[in-house]
């Protein structure tokens, strides 16, 4: 694996991991009924995956190397020349919509539990 694709990966569990956190200290300090605190982790895992996307719309060429990703990377490490930024801009992009498309689909299910939950209860 590219020292840079690695770094962008890594960079998106952390933030991923942060998301996490945010979303079951919402849900433990928000809701006492289940149902209703899986609502709020749909919500969140929704807003992170639409944040993910707007974050990606902005990437392009000039504005990779502000990224974290590259900014780790050593001076040898990085991608040479132009070509090497759009791979940087392409490889980001795709690894950022995997994370997206990930947690939509934690959103999803967060959801789904909670409806049948309501459901039962009723």
């Amino acid at each position: 694996m590219h020292p840079f694709s690695e770094k962008a990966f890594y960079l998106l569990v952390w933030r991923a991991i942060l998301a996490t956190i945010i979303t079951v200290v919402l849900m433990v300090t928000r809701s006492f009924e289940l149902a209703a605190a899986f609502l709020i982790g749909a919500n969140v895992a929704l807003l992170f995956s639409v944040g993910l996307i707007a974050w990606k719309s902005q990437l392009d060429e000039e504005h990779i190397v502000l990224t974290e990703a590259w900014r780790a990377l050593q001076a040898g490490e990085q991608p040479a020349g132009e070509a090497g930024r759009r791979w940087a801009v392409n490889n980001l992009e795709e690894l950022t919509l995997r994370f997206a498309k990930a947690s939509s689909a934690v959103a999803i299910a967060l959801a789904g539990t909670a409806l049948v939950m309501q459901y039962k209860q009723a």
